[in-house]
């Protein structure tokens, strides 16, 4: 608690001194004159005034208006923070779901899909960004920082220029337009092979993103009302002139004088200041908002919507509980990086198109580890089961008969066991080949 009163960033402390310094100052001069001359004090009512009840007149007055000012300026600030993270989840949410959405076209369509994604999280980071600059009431251009904007073609770019310089458009809803018509565009020719009803979604996100902008700029745009803050002036003022006198009356003690009234002129012009401070939350000041880290937080989060492991499909593990007696034993506290055995990258599978129209091929990155059960391998058959029995080698079964092997796929190597969870990932079906490893056929997923 020590250590908050004497810290002075952010503090009003330091306006709050310069009045209340002259004011207490004031009273121990007047005192020693008092003391030197009775005139003095019967001439500022030392012998009529009561000075006790026109002083608690005084200040509970100002205090009624400070306090709500101060309850009205947390309100706006609590309000604007609130308003910023939803504006960012909401653009998070919709960039979000329309990557997930592309995952569907990856394996037919993948430099369509590139094209689609990197276009989103440009526009989008830029979008947030230009929020963030209509909000922040210092009006500086370029302080925010964005994704390789520099990677949108030119003719975007020009438009983008001409809406803020020329044509005098609001540039977020020019972006917001953008990615609404970018979307639309790569639903007609189904890039976005999702239901109407559930794209649908992605465009509420981007419209209640930009309704909690205009409520943070309906923050920026209204200040508090003028009268309320030059009643509040005059409040402050006269308290800090009528302190002196009243408190020089009642104290007889120099020391005293001084303490009483430095701190309650202190108090009340601090939480005066402290409003005044918490009313604008979206400028540069150490009590505001950081907005530099909301636009750095949606940059990262961006990017990682275009890393490999984004089209990455989580599965169980062959060493996974099923039970829910096993399930409820292994409850712990451990945390992911206690169950990693092995932090080298996994080998990746790409699945190349072969059942395209044109007989063109597309290649496409996917994370190694998927678990389908497939139709072509009968996993409750005994007799295909068993010739994958552990301890066989796989291709031959116990009878010495070659296996049934699924069509289009390469048989398993010579030396490879296999179990039944090796099964399933072995034949999943897919109109695709595994290539890997230099392009060598293999099947040991």
């Amino acid at each position: 608690f020590c250590a908050q009163c004497i810290l002075l960033r952010g503090s009003v402390a330091p306006k709050a001194c310069v009045v209340a310094l002259p004011s207490a100052i004031f009273c121990v001069v007047l005192k020693s004159l008092m003391e030197a001359s009775p005139d003095i004090e019967d001439a500022f009512g030392g012998g009529t005034l009561n000075a006790s009840q026109l002083w608690a007149a005084l200040t509970a007055s100002c205090a009624f208006c400070i306090s709500f000012r101060t309850n009205k300026a947390y309100s706006r600030f609590w309000e604007g923070t609130t308003l910023l993270h939803q504006m960012r989840g909401e653009w998070y949410d919709s960039v979000s779901c329309l990557v997930a959405f592309s995952h569907l076209s990856l394996r037919t369509r993948a430099a369509e899909v590139q094209n689609f994604r990197h276009s989103m999280v440009r526009l989008m980071s830029l979008c947030h960004g230009s929020a963030l600059e209509e909000i922040q009431t210092d009006d500086q251009d370029g302080g925010f920082s964005y994704l390789d904007i520099g990677g949108l073609d030119q003719k975007t770019l020009r438009y983008l220029r001409d809406c803020k310089t020329t044509l005098y458009f609001n540039r977020v809803e020019v972006l917001i337009h953008m990615m609404q018509t970018l979307i639309v565009h790569h639903q007609d020719n189904g890039l976005l092979k999702i239901p109407p009803p559930i794209l649908s979604r992605v465009f509420q996100t981007l419209s209640r993103g930009q309704v909690n902008l205009m409520n943070c700029k309906k923050i920026r745009e209204t200040s508090f009302p003028f009268s309320f803050v030059q009643l509040i002036a005059v409040l402050c003022t006269a308290l800090a002139l009528f302190t002196p006198v009243v408190m020089s009356n009642v104290l007889e003690d120099r020391f005293w004088g001084f303490i009483f009234t430095f701190i309650p002129v202190y108090s009340l012009v601090a939480l005066n200041y402290a409003a005044v401070e918490l009313e604008m939350p979206f400028g540069e000041d150490s009590t505001d908002l950081p907005l530099a880290r909301f636009q750095a937080e949606m940059n990262s989060s961006m990017l990682m919507l275009i890393r490999r492991e984004t089209d990455q499909i989580p599965h169980i593990s062959n060493m996974c509980s099923l039970d829910f007696e096993s399930m409820c034993e292994r409850l712990s506290t451990n945390r992911v990086r206690d169950f990693i055995t092995d932090d080298t990258d996994e080998e990746i599978i790409f699945y190349v198109a072969t059942d395209r129209e044109d007989n063109s091929e597309q290649t496409w990155q996917e994370p190694k580890a998927q678990v389908q059960q497939t139709p072509s391998a009968n996993l409750q058959d005994p007799e295909q089961m068993s010739s994958f029995a552990p301890g066989n080698k796989a291709g031959s079964r116990t009878d010495g008969s070659k296996p049934v092997l699924p069509p289009q796929q390469p048989p398993p190597p010579a030396a490879l066991e296999l179990n039944s969870t090796a099964l399933e990932l072995a034949f999943q079906d897919l109109p695709v080949g595994l290539l890997r490893n230099g392009g060598r056929r293999t099947c040991d997923d």
